[in-house]
């Protein structure tokens, strides 16, 4: 099959490239994948090469004609993707320029077409009143036409589907297949490491005001102050603006010396070496979908804190595979990070249990369940 992936990034620290990226490279070895994309790099809004070869996937980048907000792009495709002339068309997020268009491309070109719809029905509390009311006029004017229009809606998880029905997609159309890990998490023989005399904490992802970094620094101050020798680690790439804000916070909370940004790590084997030697990993978001560093960080059966938004309480039990706290919480992240500490020897069971739920979440399994979804739709 020729296949044709459509998203707004495919390029930097964006879990949606990193989910299709994941997914396309094994199907890559049994067919013909394209990725086409907005060329702006996510997170540094740099320019990406308009065109290149990663791992057998032939990546299209194409310039933003126009811009809302930060992830709305509108960019033109439509001329390249008559050339290519997919069997498949798989875009991804709902209610995108692109993805509103992909179906009547796919018609055109007589190519079968889905979408995976990355759970975008969380953020209304995030959004100005302007955006929320082009986000409701969407949904009621051209979401339930949009949606039944794919041959299959994606859901990336269970929580998003009342959603989707409310709008009018048919039950029949959606299907759930969730975001992985990269197999190599799986092989990774689990070993629990024991607590060193300075404790590791962890965040590992895109740095940005959605991940409320400020919560994690605030209750690392409070762990501090009642005398527990801990270190934080903040890894990822910063987000332009906000990494001033996080360095006055540092300053003011006189935390210079117990935080560190070490920069983005990409590689696989520094990753999943990252991962092993930290005692927590915490992930104090205000919102995820399915977020797909917390779910690495089970595979290798870490210690997991996390907000308790609703990607990750989907995936977290309190208390049986991890720690929940309420989002924005401080207080309530120090008094989890201070059990888990107090408790460390005796949480190899929790951290079981992560490992087991993570490592049945393997790409090379989800590849499988989508090729299977191509064929039969």
């Amino acid at each position: 099959m020729k296949i044709v992936y459509l998203c707004e990034f495919s390029a930097g620290a964006d879990g949606v490239w990193h989910s299709i990226y994941n997914a396309a490279k094994i199907l890559a070895r049994r067919h013909e994948i394209h990725v086409f994309s907005s060329d702006i790099v996510k997170g540094l809004e740099t320019k990406a090469k308009s065109k290149e070869i990663v791992d057998g996937i032939t990546i299209h980048r194409f310039p933003v004609k126009f811009r809302l907000g930060e992830n709305a792009l509108f960019w033109s495709f439509a001329d390249k993707l008559r050339k290519i002339k997919p069997d498949v068309i798989h875009a991804h997020v709902y209610r995108h320029p692109h993805s509103t268009i992909a179906p009547k491309l796919a018609k055109q070109l007589g190519a079968k077409c889905f979408l995976t719809t990355h759970a975008p029905f969380v953020e209304r509390e995030l959004r100005g009143r302007a955006l929320n009311l082009a986000v409701d006029m969407y949904d009621k004017f051209l979401g339930k036409r949009n949606l039944n229009s794919y041959d299959k809606v994606i859901a990336i998880t269970k929580w998003e589907q009342p959603f989707l029905l409310r709008i009018g997609c048919r039950k029949d159309k959606i299907t759930y297949i969730p975001n992985g890990i990269p197999d190599e998490f799986a092989r990774v023989k689990l070993r629990f490491k024991k607590a060193g005399k300075k404790k590791k904490l962890l965040f590992f992802g895109r740095v940005a005001p959605i991940k409320d970094v400020e919560t994690l620094l605030r209750a690392t101050k409070i762990v501090l102050d009642k005398g527990y020798n801990i270190e934080l680690d903040v890894v990822g790439p910063i987000e332009k603006g906000y990494e001033s804000k996080l360095f006055n916070l540092i300053k003011e909370l006189n935390l210079t010396r117990a935080v560190n940004f070490p920069g983005p790590v990409y590689e696989l084997r520094k990753k999943i070496k990252l991962l092993i030697e930290t005692e927590l990993f915490i992930l104090p978001s205000k919102r995820e979908g399915m977020p797909l560093a917390l779910i690495e960080a089970m595979s290798l059966g870490c210690l997991i804190i996390s907000s308790a938004n609703v990607g990750a309480s989907e995936i977290i039990k309190d208390g049986k595979n991890g720690f929940l706290f309420p989002v924005g919480n401080a207080e309530k992240l120090a008094e989890k990070i201070i059990y888990c500490l107090d408790n460390y020897k005796r949480l190899n069971r929790v951290r079981e249990e992560a490992a087991n739920y993570a490592r049945k979440l393997t790409w090379s399994r989800i590849a499988e369940q989508t090729e299977q979804l191509y064929k039969k739709s």
